[in-house]
């Protein structure tokens, strides 16, 4: 997500003149440590865990949202009416993108009740 300033902008203590190339890395935003405490870890029940901005916040909210959230929900309600243990047997290996922070493997065992 790349564009190009258009006129001069102070952020924070940076300059950005018109015309510099301005990228916004995706990942860096949910780690923001001035609206995330302890940003770096997962936490699932935080208690502003719906600003986060991998659905989008505010005006640009992603419609999908609520929809991304139920499938979730009925997912991990499933596997753990199924099995006991999630166990990751290997190092996960992770997708080199500055778009998104993911895994492109992670071998698990799942054990059942």
């Amino acid at each position: 997500m790349r564009r190009n300033c258009v006129a001069d902008t102070q952020v924070g203590d940076k300059l950005i003149r018109a015309g510099d190339k301005v990228v916004m890395w995706y990942v860096s935003g949910n780690r923001d440590e001035s609206h995330f405490e302890d940003a770096d870890r997962l936490i699932i029940d935080r208690p502003n865990a719906r600003s986060h901005v991998s659905f989008g916040y505010g005006i640009h909210r992603c419609m999908g949202n609520r929809l991304g959230e139920m499938q979730l929900r009925i997912l991990w309600e499933e596997l753990l009416a199924r099995f006991h243990c999630v166990e990751v047997v290997e190092e996960p290996t992770r997708i080199c993108s500055n778009f998104v922070k993911g895994y492109a493997s992670m071998p698990v065992i799942l054990h059942p009740h």
